[in-house]
């Protein structure tokens, strides 16, 4: 049997206000932008975003290694089997994974990618 390559692709963030979502837990409806999420991706991985985690638990650093960081930058959405993956502006993050966090995903335990950070919000016009 042939080695599996523990490659997955998946959005970071999604670009701009999600239209399902009208206020979130704190009252509030924060997004980015696609020009600030091109300044993410451009300085993610730079910036010591290479090695990932799982769920954000303490400890978990190394599970996934970042290898691709970049936004969507086509005016036609990204699909597969008819599904839209990303849409113009989205972030997308490719990344080898280790065993653990390899079956987490085959067993769709994990299913997504979430990264972490601070931010401040101002106010939109």
């Amino acid at each position: 049997m042939a080695k599996e390559l523990r490659i997955v692709l998946g959005v970071a963030y999604q670009a701009g206000p999600d239209p399902r979502i009208k206020k979130g837990a704190d009252g509030s409806r924060d997004y980015f932008t696609a020009d600030e999420l091109e300044k993410a991706a451009a300085t993610f991985l730079r910036d010591g975003g290479r090695q990932i985690g799982i769920e954000h638990m303490d400890g978990t650093i190394g599970h996934a290694e970042v290898c691709e960081s970049y936004t969507w930058p086509s005016d036609d959405p990204f699909v597969i089997d008819g599904e839209v993956v990303a849409s113009k502006g989205d972030w997308l993050i490719k990344a080898l994974l280790d065993e653990v966090s390899w079956e987490l995903v085959k067993s769709g335990k994990l299913t997504g990618f979430s990264p972490q950070g601070s931010a401040t919000r101002k106010r939109r016009a």
